[in-house]
């Protein structure tokens, strides 16, 4: 099972479980996803209860973020990163031209580490998935935490 398999790799090196239970994503043309973080900003959702509950105010988080393509990826469907290699923060969060795009094939998987070493947050993570122009995208995506409360 892919769950079990994305644990155990020695990608991560992480136990299966820190990772949380697969989503599949779909987007039809059109559609997209802003650019965001994966990793969850205490400060900002600290006021959810649940949220803090999830990651101990602040201790646990979301280390690593898998993307494994499902299909291969029609154009304008790519994944983008528009702060790779340490450009500026986009002003639009819709912006798809700008950074580096991940345009996947079936089978092949994006690893992204959403806190640094020393667990501080990587704002250089910031993705967005972008609209294909036709077609439909497909992916599934994990969650690998650096540390899980076992009661969740």
């Amino acid at each position: 099972n892919f769950a079990h398999w994305v644990a155990e790799a020695t990608v991560t090196h992480v136990r299966q479980q820190e990772g949380v239970d697969v989503q599949i994503l779909r987007y039809l043309p059109g559609q997209r996803f802003s650019a965001h973080h994966d990793y969850l900003n205490i400060e900002h959702v600290g006021e959810q209860e649940e949220i803090a509950r999830m990651t101990n105010k602040g201790l646990y988080n979301r280390f690593i973020t898998l993307f494994l393509f499902l299909r291969d990826v029609p154009p304008g469907g790519h994944t983008n990163f528009p702060r790779a290699g340490g450009l500026s923060a986009p002003k639009d969060d819709e912006e798809c031209s700008v950074g580096l795009p991940v345009r996947g094939n079936a089978g092949q998987m994006v690893l992204m580490y959403n806190l640094d070493a020393a667990g501080a947050e990587n704002e250089l993570s910031l993705h967005a998935g972008c609209p294909p122009e036709s077609g439909e995208k497909w992916l599934a995506t994990k969650w690998i935490w650096n540390r899980r409360d076992p009661d969740t």
